[in-house]
């Protein structure tokens, strides 16, 4: 039973590695709506999808807009297709995405086990493991957080009532609100090189794992433990051809309680106010 299937997915991004890839649901001849309005329902089964930005997405869509995320600071990494460092994402117990197009070359995505690097900073840098309980300042991309503000404040681990560690990782993100408004304090050298050394873990080929999905996979990862990457990607010339992923953000039915200084969902639990290509609720 799909039930079943759910529940056993779920308890291996919980308690097992972090992610899951299901392989091969058949697309062909699927518009972009019916595959998305399928996804999205399943999702809906697993918990409850949150909007990805200020337009009040519930349904993301992963492509290539043209856009500059250099020059434009309002681009996020999910509309352009350069390389992205390995992070979690913003406000969501799990990411969700599903290939609907492959791109012609490139594109494959990157999973590294936080708790993993999280133990090598213990062994290799034992003084910057309370820095993991500092605050840091992350940029919302001129997208009004919650809190109120061009920015954010988080710590990058917190321990829950349940025991769980739970890990986030942004260093772009971070590094970008320190350099952008004046009114945010400058990252601490201990904080640099903090960010530096999860950067460099994770890109570690014995740490991390690379996969490609093709047309009908969807990968499920956990936020608080894997964080991932992309290659940079070569696009087909043909609209219809082009790379397309589906990303719903997820907050789980019975997901593990959060700390108040790491839990970033306050007030992104909504499913109002869907607009563009926003798949509506079903």
């Amino acid at each position: 039973a799909l039930a079943d299937t759910i529940s056993e997915w779920l308890d291996r991004l919980e308690n097992g590695i972090g992610f899951v890839v299901i392989r091969g649901l058949d697309l062909d001849g699927w518009s972009e709506r019916e595959a998305g309005l399928v996804y999205y329902a399943l999702g809906r089964q697993m918990g409850v999808p949150v909007k990805q930005n200020a337009r009040g997405h519930l349904l993301g869509h992963v492509r290539d807009t043209g856009k500059d995320i250099f020059t434009d600071p309002s681009t996020r990494g999910y509309e352009v297709r350069i390389a992205l460092p390995f992070h979690t994402d913003t406000s969501t117990d799990l990411l969700a995405l599903l290939c609907f197009r492959t791109a012609r070359k490139g594109g494959e995505s990157g999973l590294a086990p936080l708790r993993t690097i999280y133990n090598e900073v213990l062994t290799r840098r034992p003084d910057l493991i309370d820095t993991y309980y500092e605050r840091f300042n992350f940029d919302c991309r001129d997208e009004e957080h919650p809190d109120g503000g061009p920015y954010y404040t988080r710590v990058l681990a917190s321990v829950g009532a349940d025991g769980l560690l739970s890990l986030r990782h942004n260093s772009g993100y971070a590094r970008s609100a320190a350099r952008r408004f004046e009114e945010c304090p400058e990252l601490t050298p201990q904080q640099d090189e903090l960010l530096t050394l999860i950067d460099q873990l994770a890109a570690d080929p014995d740490i991390h794992v690379r996969l490609r999905l093709e047309e009908g996979d969807i990968l499920l990862v956990d936020n608080y433990s894997v964080a991932h990457s992309r290659r940079e990607f070569e696009d087909w010339e043909e609209d219809d051809r082009k790379r397309h992923l589906m990303r719903l953000w997820l907050v789980l039915h019975d997901g593990r309680p959060l700390a108040a200084d790491f839990d970033n969902r306050a007030g992104l639990m909504t499913t109002a106010d869907i607009h563009d290509d926003g798949l509506a609720p079903v």
